[in-house]
């Protein structure tokens, strides 16, 4: 579909950047941050991002988290053009083929394991890019992630020896990452990098695919069986590549208390899947993994 009205819009935002109009504009849904339109030249498909104006930390973060990923061989969107307009971050991104895992896991569902595979693989691939100090400026500070009052916890997560030069996607899920039929085709959604330890990026995943059966395209009651195969192939594709993880119960309780710090503010409003019954679950699930991981309050 091709949206004329934001046609202009589009061809003012590309013309700051150095790019011809295009012959063809249809805006995107999805992303809770910015604005996206696929955008089309002679053929050449790309994906123009516009973010807020006060996000110019995550622009630079995510722009500077997929150079490092693409130089490391991660399939991920080619900046074409980068910039600012009306005072807001866009940049131009080569356009990735594919469609999202998520929806593969529905349509294939015999296809889990192997999917779940390939996804556990190329995130140990993310993590076995080893970054310079420096390398990542503005990088999300995910030990302080988990939000004001967690001090015991994060003096607990001190204590595993934490690694602070892997490349940490923070946002590893299945709605970010494309597949085809040959394999993964993209790794999306930038906006939370960081350079740290590998556990914490591993926990966050885990505890994303927990809830995933409570998405909006996840069946309620049959989500968790659907995704059983994908985790289990998830953990097996990891561990082929990066080996067992030691100590990972800080981490899950750290990944459940970022999702509360993250999803309370909007538990129960109209239109949002996260419910405030959900997030009591979720407050029980962090004390339960805290409990585990032996972190006294």
């Amino acid at each position: 579909m091709t949206d004329g009205s934001a046609r202009p819009e589009v061809a003012q935002i590309l013309a700051r950047l150095g790019v011809p109009a295009p012959s063809r504009v249809t805006p995107l849904g999805g992303g809770w941050d910015t604005t996206m339109w696929r955008v089309e030249h002679d053929g050449l498909l790309s994906a123009l991002r516009l973010f807020r104006a006060e996000q110019q930390r995550t622009f630079a973060r995510e722009v500077r988290a997929m150079q490092l990923a693409g130089a490391g061989g991660i399939p991920t969107p080619e900046v074409r053009a980068q910039g600012a307009w009306d005072g807001r971050p866009v940049v131009l991104l080569s356009w990735c083929h594919g469609q999202p895992l998520a929806r593969a896991l529905l349509r294939q569902p015999r296809r889990s394991r192997r999917l779940g595979e390939l996804f556990g693989e190329m995130q140990a691939r993310i993590h076995g890019i080893q970054l310079d100090e420096g390398a990542m400026p503005g990088g999300l500070d995910w030990r302080a992630w988990a939000g004001a009052g967690e001090d015991a916890l994060r003096a607990r997560l001190d204590e595993t020896g934490p690694r602070a030069d892997a490349l940490l996607h923070l946002d590893y899920h299945p709605l970010n990452v494309l597949v085809d039929r040959h394999g993964i085709t993209g790794v999306l959604d930038w906006a939370n990098a960081a350079a740290g330890e590998p556990r914490a990026d591993v926990a966050r995943t885990l505890s994303i695919l927990r809830f995933m059966a409570a998405f909006p395209f996840m069946a309620r009651g049959q989500g968790l069986a659907r995704l059983a195969p994908f985790v289990a192939g998830w953990r097996r594709g990891y561990g082929a590549v990066a080996g067992p993880l030691a100590d990972l119960p800080p981490y899950r309780a750290w990944a459940a208390a970022v999702m509360v710090h993250d999803l309370a503010p909007r538990a129960g409003r109209p239109g949002f899947w996260f419910t405030a019954r959900d997030l009591a679950n979720l407050e029980r699930r962090a004390d339960d993994w805290k409990h585990r991981a032996g972190v006294v309050s």
